[in-house]
């Protein structure tokens, strides 16, 4: 018995409100469907975050649908569980996922919380907010005693952890029951694979870059799914990377040889089948933010899918240094180094640019930063449809078609 583990496909994501990273999230979700079934598995485990919004765009539905159709004609059952991004808390509502029972998608949810897959069971619980603590230790709990039925078992979760997502979790470790075989994890998009209670907690990641706070695990362990075979004792996981359909690149150069630099990488992304997105970091030297930015733009723009710059003069390093040497009560000092202990870059520069058009009181400007930084990291990216227009886009295409259609 072997089954396939993915999770945060994020179906309908417009990363940089580009539809060519719209188009790259569904090109690697069918190319995740087609793997899955060159491996034979008897079924499939989706651990939530299956659409980037609880109200997708009908590309968005159509293309699952496509691969749940894949899947129903190979007769491999898909389970999975919605996640922070697919939930519809309000009472009265359905998640979109409830839309693919009858093409073989099987949701766990309040009403049925657990399934039978052979002699194994299928247990989970959608994703529910740190606020709701309670209501999801005691839904874990509730599948734990499940689970004690049977001799192999296997829960579905979409929540953060403290050992791996320390600023944003629902769980700590050692609080989960250790009775499961296998605990399927979604919502952080690294790869973890790690023995807990009697099998393994394993976090697929994210089917593609939807951050470039990913790209340091990416370089390290692809992206992808994972392989699970149940058959002894404790499961054997294999992963499965994905060639992604856009390359993602992280680069640094000194301004002091900035054009030279910036040839060099021009001349290696001319070599790439398709314009790339560039994460570029500018430092060493004294020099103009607005020219070094017109420069590295006018070098790649007509070679790159999307250009996210930043920058680096001595001054403001020497300023860092001095901060961190020094003890200081200045609010920008204690904004800039303590935002300098996290990793997240975004997080800093959105911290620093907020305090200086805020403290000269520049509210407009500062809306449209914040704005600009949650429509990239929360948003729908333009997804913003009506009901009645999802319903007639829907009658078009023809969404709902059953296989002999």
């Amino acid at each position: 018995m072997k089954f396939a583990h993915l999770s945060d496909t994020h179906l309908g994501y417009r990363q940089y409100g580009l539809q060519e990273r719209e188009d790259d999230f569904y090109y690697t979700f069918n190319n995740v469907v087609d793997n899955i079934i060159e491996e034979r598995v008897d079924f499939v485990i989706h651990s939530g975050d299956l659409f980037e919004t609880n109200r997708p765009s009908p590309k968005a539905l159509l293309t699952f649908q496509e691969g749940l159709l894949k899947l129903r004609k190979a007769n491999i059952p898909i389970y999975g569980i919605t996640g922070n991004h697919d939930t519809v808390l309000r009472k009265g509502f359905i998640p979109p996922q409830a839309l693919f029972r009858k093409l073989g998608f099987r949701p766990l949810s309040a009403k049925r919380p657990s399934y039978l897959e052979d002699d194994i069971c299928i247990t989970g619980v959608p994703y529910l907010p740190k606020s709701m603590k309670p209501l999801l230790m005691k839904k874990i709990q509730e599948a734990s005693k499940k689970a004690e039925e049977y001799k192999k078992s296997i829960i579905i979760l979409h929540q953060g952890i403290d050992k791996y997502l320390p600023f944003d979790y629902e769980l700590e470790t050692g609080e989960l029951p250790t009775n499961f075989n296998y605990y399927a994890m979604g919502h952080i998009h690294n790869y973890i694979n790690e023995p807990y209670g009697n099998g393994k907690l394993v976090y697929p990641g994210s089917t593609e870059i939807w951050k470039t706070n990913e790209l340091k695990d990416y370089q390290k362990n692809g992206k992808g799914f994972v392989l699970v075979d149940m058959s002894g004792d404790i499961p054997e996981t294999e992963r499965i990377k994905i060639d992604l359909p856009r390359e993602f690149i992280k680069k640094t150069v000194s301004y002091n040889k900035l054009l030279a630099e910036l040839q060099e990488l021009k001349n290696n992304i001319i070599k790439l089948k398709t314009k790339p997105l560039l994460d570029i970091t500018v430092e060493e030297g004294n020099f103009s933010t607005q020219e070094a930015f017109d420069t590295v733009h006018k070098v790649l723009d007509e070679y790159t899918s999307y250009i996210r710059p930043h920058f680096y003069p001595d001054k403001i390093k020497e300023e860092l240094e001095i901060i961190q040497n020094e003890k200081t009560l200045e609010p920008r000092q204690l904004i800039i180094k303590k935002m300098s202990e996290l990793e997240n870059e975004d997080v800093n520069h959105l911290a620093v640019d907020l305090f200086d058009n805020l403290s000269k009181n520049k509210l407009p400007e500062s809306e449209k930063i914040a704005e600009n930084f949650f429509n990239e990291y929360f948003g729908d990216n333009g997804l913003k449809v009506s009901e009645e227009d999802i319903k007639k886009e829907m009658e078009t295409i023809g969404v709902f078609k059953t296989e002999d259609d």
